[in-house]
């Protein structure tokens, strides 16, 4: 702070003057003053004043500068006066000359220096970087040119720095040092903004330390920042000028790559950073090795968000594979799968409460008679836009939103629901997840379902998987003795490919184990699978326990497993899932016992192939592992077109030798009693009613298709000829015989003379034939309506 300037104000004073008293006196006789001492005063108020003030000419030269202005230039008076303005600019701006506008007529013409208000950065005599506000006032002479310019430069140095370490901090990852997410964003978009331009495309590096949890269990936060500082330093060092490595968050960095020519030198980049960081880490005295998984994408018409995702996308894709240290490049399948996913589970939270679920059944039969002994229940999502979703599509979903427990209640009071209503001898096999099992009240689930439904309860057996049985908790193990103790049975299912399946065996009460179709698909062909298969029978009939064999799709596996001693079997070549198969036979109208297809129990529903006729069925869209839904032929599960309703059977064929109708009484009364079975001696003389027999059973023969040239009655013309005959009116005149089909004209031979209906007269003789007795003329050709 410079030394205040005395002021002396003094002024003369005439004895004998006169002049105005009061205030406005007081006043003149201080402008006075004012004038006669503006010497002391322009020192008092510029030169002493606190704030850098210049006196500068309107052509940017110094010509006077108060003492303030050189403390904070670093500069001397007489370093200043006469020099220009430009002797302050800073080094690494723009010339302030190169940015000076057209000069407007009528306006002072000032130096570009003169036109700056507001900061500017200017430099000290000692090289340091100072910010200032400059503004400033432009005096004029008493004919309105310019005389000079007073400058005032306010230093703003420190507010700059405490601006510039805010910005600094949003964009900087203040642990590492590295640029932030905010930073990747803004460098992202100017990357490909240049790529764009430049016709080249920018690689994006998503990596993720692998196992980094450990290290801070281990050595404790202060250790894992540790970590993530040398971490970073790496990839700092190892990769190129033009590249960013980026903090993404927590123990995730993002390499951006410009200018990369495909994915091979993506490629590269990334195994000389796993490179890098395979080499060990110095953490508190221990050496810390350490891996980490990548995901690669490539792109330069995307947005940054997108790019983003499908480098994300791929990294999930890498840590979902199990391994450490993997790279996978971006799939854009892959990709949208990712984010449908995440939308999947947005609609899974609704789809219980839209009643969007389904249950399919898939019957499990007797190897040893073929016979049905019950279904197992697998669920479905009928999804409203996405069609029939398999169990694999959503369960993983509903893994990650914790509805696995209400999908499991929801499944098993439906299919106790559904199996209340089949015949009594037939069992439901319900699937239950681990996490549904180990949590409380579970046991009283299913009492409340096989309560609400009527089910007995040994007609309910639940099926959980060999992980579940070995790691189940005391609690969990309490629960399944709680359940089985009422009549409930237990399942293993998928025996043979859990981590220790004898194990299993001893930790629960198992009634039946289930033999997953991996083993059955090649117990055929297979020398050491069947023999594996062959022992996996043996240990379960030792041990007094039910065996199903799964996924049989043909009729050598089912003979080889009946062969050596299975006696359940659950697969495609039995039938394939599809939704309430006993409730539609319910709703079903009643209809006489010679109209059902006999089932597997001898009650009515679809007959079981033979296993000599059994086939490999088509793959459906999710392959032979799943279960997707109803077959049009399934074996067990009853179709549409298993059944014969009354009253549609084929009309018998008219003799050879006559022209007259079947009597109506006959046909009506074919519909309350089933046919007679046709003798062969019928069969030899009319060959239309031949029916071949298969496996002793009659099939009906279908109807054949339609031709022009053959008159048939159809049931309302024979109804409508038995009415009239009743009320007297004269029988119609018998059907003619068949003409050939070339009397009835050639379609093809009309004109496209709207006017010609030559081609059509044989077709309109053949009408009036039919007919009966002519009761007009038909119409000349050429004649017009």
């Amino acid at each position: 702070m410079s030394h205040p300037v005395p002021v002396t104000i003094s002024a003369p004073e005439s004895p004998g003057a006169s002049g105005p008293t009061g205030a406005a006196g007081q006043r003149l006789r201080a402008a006075d003053v004012l004038l006669a001492d503006r010497g002391q005063l322009f020192r008092a108020l510029f030169l002493a004043a606190p704030i850098a003030k210049a006196v500068v000419s309107p052509d940017g030269h110094l010509l006077v500068a108060n003492r303030a202005l050189c403390e904070l230039t670093g500069r001397t008076s007489g370093a200043l006066v006469g020099r220009h303005l430009d002797l302050l600019t800073h080094p690494d701006d723009v010339p302030l000359g190169d940015r000076a506008t057209e000069h407007v007529p009528g306006t002072p013409l000032l130096d570009p220096q003169l036109e700056v208000v507001g900061e500017r950065r200017l430099r000290r005599a000692d090289g340091e970087s100072i910010w200032v506000h400059q503004s400033q006032e432009l005096v004029r002479r008493t004919d309105g040119e310019p005389q000079f310019v007073v400058v005032t430069m306010v230093d703003v140095t420190d507010r700059r720095r405490v601006e510039e370490d805010l910005v600094r901090r949003a964009y900087t990852d203040a642990l590492t040092g590295l640029p932030n997410r905010r930073a990747l964003t803004e460098r992202l978009q100017r990357a490909l903004a240049v790529a764009r331009r430049r016709g080249t495309t920018v690689g994006l590096l998503h990596l993720d330390l692998d196992r980094f949890t450990a290290v801070n269990d281990s050595l404790g936060h202060e250790g894992g920042d540790q970590l993530l500082c040398q971490v970073a330093d790496r990839l700092r060092w190892s990769t190129r000028v033009e590249d960013t490595a980026v903090r993404f968050g927590a123990d995730e960095f993002l390499v951006l790559a410009e200018d990369v020519e495909d994915v091979e030198a993506l490629r590269t980049l990334a195994d000389r950073l796993l490179s890098v960081l395979d080499e060990p880490f110095h953490v508190l005295d221990r050496e810390v090795v350490l891996s980490a998984s990548v995901g690669m994408t490539l792109g330069s018409d995307l947005a940054p968000e997108a790019l983003l995702r499908q480098a994300h996308s791929a990294l999930a894709r890498a840590k979902a594979s199990g391994g450490r240290g993997r790279v996978e490049v971006h799939d854009g399948a892959v990709g949208e799968g990712y984010v449908d996913q995440l939308q999947l589970e947005t609609d899974l939270r609704r789809a219980l409460e839209a009643g969007e679920l389904r249950l399919f059944y898939q019957p499990i039969v007797a190897l040893s008679d073929e016979r049905l002994l019950g279904y197992e229940a697998l669920i479905r999502w009928q999804h409203p836009t996405r069609g029939l979703l398999p169990p694999g599509a959503f369960l993983s979903a509903a893994e990650d939103n914790r509805l696995t427990s209400r999908l499991g209640a929801w499944v098993l009071h439906q299919a106790c629901w559904d199996a209340a209503g089949w015949d009594a001898d037939l069992r439901v096999h319900v699937n239950i997840s681990a996490r549904h099992l180990a949590e409380p009240g579970f046991s009283e689930l299913v009492a409340d379902a096989l309560a609400e439904s009527g089910l007995a309860p040994e007609r309910l057996e639940l099926e959980i998987t060999e992980s579940t049985a070995l790691f189940a908790a005391d609690a969990t193990l309490h629960a399944v003795d709680t359940v089985t103790e009422t009549g409930v049975t237990l399942a293993l299912d998928d025996f043979g490919t859990g981590y220790s399946a004898i194990t299993a065996l001893h930790r629960l009460p198992i009634h039946t184990l289930k033999i997953d179709r991996s083993f059955v698909a090649d117990v055929v062909a297979e020398p050491a699978t069947a023999a594996l298969v062959q022992g996996l029978l043996q240990l379960g009939k030792g041990m007094g326990l039910q065996v199903i064999a799964e996924g049989i799709e043909d009729g050598e596996q089912a003979r080889w497993l009946r062969e050596h001693g299975c006696s359940m079997a659950q697969g495609y070549a039995f039938g394939r899932p599809a939704p309430l198969p006993a409730r539609e036979l319910e709703e079903l109208p009643d209809l006489d016992d010679a109209d059902l297809p006999t089932g597997l129990d001898g009650t009515a529903g679809a007959p079981l192939v033979p296993l000599g006729e059994l086939h490999d069925p088509t793959e459906d869209e999710w392959g032979p592992e799943a279960d997707t839904g109803p077959s049009l032929r399934s074996a067990a599960v009853p179709q549409l077109d298993a059944f014969v309703l009354p009253a549609t059977g084929v009309l018998p064929a008219l003799p050879a030798d006559t022209d007259e109708l079947p009597e109506v009484e006959a046909e009506v009364g074919a519909t309350d009693v089933p046919a007679e079975p046709a003798t062969a001696e019928s069969a030899e003389a009319d060959p239309a009613v031949a029916e071949p027999e298969v496996d002793g059973a009659a099939d009906v023969v279908p109807a054949p298709g339609f031709d022009p040239g053959v008159f048939r009655p159809s049931r309302a013309f024979l109804e409508l000829r038995e009415l009239l005959r009743a009320n007297g009116a004269a029988d119609i005149a018998g059907v003619p015989e068949p003409r050939e089909p070339v009397a009835f004209g050639d379609l093809r031979s009309l004109t496209d003379d709207p006017t010609d209906f030559s081609g059509l007269r044989p077709w309109l003789e053949s009408f009036q034939q039919r007919l009966g007795p002519r009761t007009g003329d038909l119409p000349q050709v050429g004649d017009r309506a």
